[in-house]
C-alpha cells in the first residue's frame, strides 16, 4: 500500500473490511454504520505496519530478543503517512485514545496482549501508533503467537484513534443466556477493571428488565439498563454479545468494542462438571496426589502400577545427567518392572489399572482398595532412583530442545521415550484434560473444602495447585497445574495453553485474562480467598506438593484438597 497509503475514517465503506483496518476497527465501523454510539475514528492500516514489523523480526532473530525487536520498529523510517496523523487527529479533538486493531484479534486469545495509549494529544498520535506497532513484540504477544504458530508480521498491526471520552464509569457486558446480560463496571475510567486490576461491581439485568446488583454499587439502575439495552443491540445488529462500553458525562452510554463472545466456542463441546464421588475413604486422596505428582501416560505406565497407595514418595525433580538417554530409558523401564513385581509378588498386576481404579470410586471392596491399603515390598531405595532417572531424563530432553519444559515428560508416549515426536516448535500442540481427570475431580470435588468465588471461564478443571507471583515460578509452571494468582494480569496468558485452570484473589471477570481463558476453554474463579491456601505452604517456584484444586468455571466454586 506504499504508494496509496490513507487514512481510513470509520465512516468509509471500506471500514468494514476487516483485512484493511483489523477486527477492532471493522466491527465499530460495521455497528456505527447501523446507528450505534460509536465515537468518530480513523485507522492507521494494517499494511503501512509490515515494513517495521519486518525489520522487528529480523531483529528479533534467533535469539529471541524481544527489546532488540521493539527498538528496531521504533528506529524504523516512518512512512510518509504518518505525517498527516496530527492534521486527522486535531478533528477528533485534543485528547486522543491510540489502541491496536490487528488483523489477529477477531480471535479472543489476544485480548488484551497488545498496548493502547489514553490521552494522547494530536502531535503524539504518531508515536502511539508506533508504540502499537512494537507491542506485537512484547514477550507476552509474542509468547502467544508462538503458541498458535503465527509469525509477528502476520499480526497485521492496524491502529485506530478515537476522540478519549471523559467517562463517568465504565467496563463489559455480555448477552447470555434467556436475554440475560451480566454487566460488569466501576466508576472513572475501566482501564484497571480490564487490565485485571480492580474487581468492580458486577450486575445482572434479566431479560424482563429486572436488575440484580449489590448495594453500593456505582452502575445505577437505569446505567445498567442502558447497558443491557446497548449490548443487545449490538448482538441484533452486528452479531456480537461482548461489548466493552462507557458511559461519559452527558449520561450517553457509548459502545467501544464489540466481539463475539469467547465462551460460545467451548461451550458446546465441554461437559458439565463431573459429580463429586460418593466414596468419602481419605484413602483416596493419597491416590489422587499419586496420580497428579506422576501423571499422563508415562506415569500411568512406569509410577502408578507400583506406587498407588505409598504415600512417601518424593516429587521427581528435573535433573542433569551425564548419562545417555538410551541408558536412562532402559533403567527406566527395568526399574518399573521390578518395582511392579516388588509390589505384586508371585502373580502379575491383578487387574488393569482402569478397572481397579474405578471399581475403587464405585465404592466396591474390590482389589482397588487393597492396592490403596495392603502391604507393601517396594524397595524404596529402588524407587527413589527410578523417580531420578526419570528426573534426568526430563532434563536431558529439556536441554536438547525436545521438550519446552520438563513437566512435558509425563504426556510422551511411554514407547517414544527416547526419541520423542515433541519439540518447541510444536508449542501449538495442546495438553487436554486426560481419561482420569474426571475421576480425580469427583474425588478433590468430594472430600476437599469448599471455596466460593465470582464464575469467570466456564468448565472444570483439577490439578496440583501452582501459585504465579514472580517471574521465576511462572516459569516453573507444568502442564494441567491449576494456576493461583493475586491477580488476573495479562501476562498470565501464555501459561493458560496448557493450564487444568485459573484461580484468582482479586479481579473481576471483565478481566482481559479471562477473554482469552473463555477462549482455550479453560476454567476460571475469581474473587476466591486463596490467602491460606499459599501462606507459608508454597516453596520458591510457586509449587505446593499437596494442594490439589478442583475448579468449577461455571459456578464460581473451588474445591481443596489438603
Amino acid at each position: 500500500m506504499a504508494g496509496g497509503a490513507r487514512l481510513v475514517w470509520l465512516d468509509q465503506a471500506d471500514a468494514q473490511n476487516p483485512a484493511l483496518v483489523g477486527a477492532k476497527a471493522s466491527r465499530l465501523a460495521r455497528a456505527r454504520a447501523r446507528g450505534l454510539p460509536v465515537l468518530d475514528g480513523f485507522v492507521v492500516p494494517a499494511d503501512l505496519s509490515l515494513p517495521a514489523l519486518r525489520q522487528g523480526a529480523a531483529a528479533l532473530g534467533a535469539g529471541d530478543n524481544s527489546g532488540a525487536a521493539r527498538t528496531a520498529v521504533y528506529n524504523h523510517d516512518p512512512p510518509p503517512l504518518l505525517s498527516a496523523l496530527s492534521p486527522a487527529g486535531r478533528k477528533l479533538g485534543d485528547s486522543l485514545v491510540v489502541r491496536s486493531s490487528s488483523l489477529a484479534e477477531a480471535e479472543g486469545v489476544w485480548a488484551g496482549a497488545f498496548s493502547s495509549y489514553l490521552g494522547i494529544s494530536p502531535e503524539e498520535v504518531s508515536v502511539g501508533v508506533i508504540g502499537c506497532w512494537a507491542s506485537v513484540f512484547n514477550p507476552d504477544a509474542l509468547n502467544r503467537a508462538r503458541f498458535l504458530g503465527m509469525r509477528p508480521a502476520e499480526i497485521g498491526m492496524a491502529v485506530l484513534i478515537q476522540p478519549e471520552l471523559s467517562t463517568n464509569c465504565g467496563g463489559v457486558a455480555t448477552l447470555g443466556e434467556r436475554n440475560q446480560v451480566t454487566v460488569a463496571g466501576m466508576a472513572g475510567h475501566h482501564a484497571p477493571l480490564v487490565a485485571g486490576w480492580e474487581s468492580g461491581h458486577v450486575a445482572v439485568v434479566a431479560g424482563d428488565g429486572s436488575v440484580e446488583s449489590a448495594e453500593g454499587s456505582p452502575l445505577s439502575t437505569v446505567l445498567l439498563g442502558s447497558v443491557a439495552h446497548l449490548t443487545r443491540r449490538t448482538h441484533q445488529e452486528v452479531g456480537c454479545s461482548h461489548i466493552e462500553w462507557a458511559s461519559a458525562q452527558d449520561g450517553k452510554v457509548y459502545l467501544l468494542q464489540a466481539q463475539p463472545w469467547a465462551d460460545t466456542r467451548t461451550t458446546g463441546l465441554r461437559q458439565r462438571a463431573p459429580i463429586p464421588s460418593e466414596v468419602r475413604d481419605p484413602r483416596l486422596a493419597g491416590m489422587v496426589r499419586t496420580m497428579l505428582r506422576y501423571p499422563g501416560p508415562v506415569g500411568e505406565r512406569l509410577v502408578w502400577p507400583w506406587a498407588i497407595g505409598l504415600d512417601y514418595l518424593p516429587p521427581v525433580r528435573s535433573a542433569h545427567t551425564t548419562r545417555s538417554r538410551a541408558m536412562l530409558v532402559a533403567e527406566i523401564e527395568e526399574g518399573a518392572e521390578m518395582l511392579i513385581s516388588q509390589r505384586w509378588p508371585g502373580s502379575e498386576v491383578p487387574e488393569t489399572a482402569a478397572g481397579a481404579w474405578e471399581r475403587v470410586l464405585r465404592g466396591d471392596a474390590s482389589t482397588g482398595r487393597e492396592w490403596l491399603s495392603g502391604e507393601s515390598t517396594v524397595d524404596l531405595g529402588l524407587a527413589r532412583r527410578h523417580l531420578e532417572s526419570l528426573g534426568e531424563l526430563a532434563g536431558a530432553l529439556e536441554r536438547d530442545g525436545d521438550l519446552p519444559h520438563p513437566g512435558w515428560l509425563w504426556y510422551l508416549d511411554p514407547d517414544s521415550l527416547e526419541t520423542p515426536q515433541v519439540r518447541r516448535e510444536s508449542l501449538s500442540r495442546r495438553i487436554g484434560a486426560g481419561r482420569w481427570e474426571h475421576l480425580l475431580y469427583g474425588v478433590v470435588a468430594s472430600l476437599g473444602d469448599p471455596l466460593s468465588g465470582h464464575p469467570a471461564a466456564g468448565g472444570w478443571g483439577v490439578g496440583r495447585l501452582r501459585h504465579i507471583s514472580t517471574a521465576g515460578q511462572a516459569a516453573s509452571f507444568a502442564p494441567r497445574e491449576v494456576i493461583v494468582a493475586d491477580q488476573p494480569l495479562g501476562n498470565l496468558a501464555p501459561l493458560l495453553w496448557d493450564a487444568a485452570a485459573i484461580v484468582t484473589s482479586g479481579g473481576s471477570p471483565a478481566a482481559h485474562l479471562f477473554e482469552v481463558a473463555k477462549w482455550l476453554g479453560v476454567p476460571a474463579v475469581c474473587g476466591v480467598d486463596v490467602t491460606g491456601l499459599i501462606d507459608g505452604d508454597v516453596d520458591a517456584t510457586g509449587q505446593t506438593e499437596d494442594l490439589i484444586l478442583a475448579v468449577d468455571g461455571d459456578l464460581g466454586q473451588v474445591a481443596v484438597l489438603f
